[in-house]
Parts: structure tokens; sequence; C-alpha cells
């Protein structure tokens, strides 16, 4: 069975946007997750940060791969604009509500902690 994922998303910490989730944190703070429909899966993806918010003087991909070394779930990576993003992917047979709320939160939770890691700031 394939879920269709805005109907996955019924959570009081989630609101849909077109393509786009919004997770609220108990924090006051909140991130936007976007969903890519792949087909067989979704992938999800988050921003970190844009690229002018990157310090030209850090080695952002190469920071984003350590990060990665130590992650199962999420993965970090620099986008073709020159962003930092978080991601996930996950197959949409057999997906529950449960799974894709995990999914969702962790990548929102990670992509916000280093964002705030990197500027200091709640931009996305």
């Amino acid at each position: 069975m394939r879920a269709e994922w805005r109907t996955l998303c019924a959570a009081d910490d989630m609101r849909v946007r077109g393509k786009r989730i919004t997770v609220s944190f108990a924090n006051e703070r909140s991130h936007d997750v976007q969903v890519l429909d792949e087909g067989d899966s979704y992938l999800l993806t988050a921003v970190v940060a844009e690229a002018d918010d990157l310090d030209p003087g850090q080695d952002a991909a190469r920071a984003a791969w350590r990060r990665n070394r130590h992650s199962s779930l999420v993965g970090f990576r620099i986008d073709e604009e020159g962003r930092l993003i978080a991601q996930a992917w996950t197959p949409k047979d057999g997906l529950t509500p449960e799974a894709f709320h995990t999914l969702v939160r962790t990548v929102a939770r990670e992509a916000d902690r280093y964002e705030f890691w990197l500027t200091g700031s709640d931009d996305r």
C-alpha cells in the first residue's frame, strides 16, 4: 500500500503548505521540510543555510561530510544553489504515519540544530 504524504501529516506540530511541512518545536522554533515525490519514494529536504549565510573561510562541504559520517538517518549536502541542505528519503510502500512523522521531525530538528549552530538564527 502506498500512502500519499499529505494524509500522513495529521499531527499538532505539523502544518502543510503546498509541498512543504512546517514543523513546530516546543521551544517555539520551527523549520520547513519540503517533500519531493520521487515515484516510489519521498525525498525530504530542509534548507540549513543559504549560500550567503555560510562562512567563506569554512569548507561547508567538508563540514557536511564530517557530519554525515556520524549520521544514519539525515544527510547533509551543498545543493546546486550553494545552500546547505539536510535530507532523508523513504520508500512509499508500507509507509505509516508514525514512520513518516519520525522522518519529517528528524529532518526538521537536525536542520534546525545545524542552522542554529552555524548562524544563531531561526530563519527557516
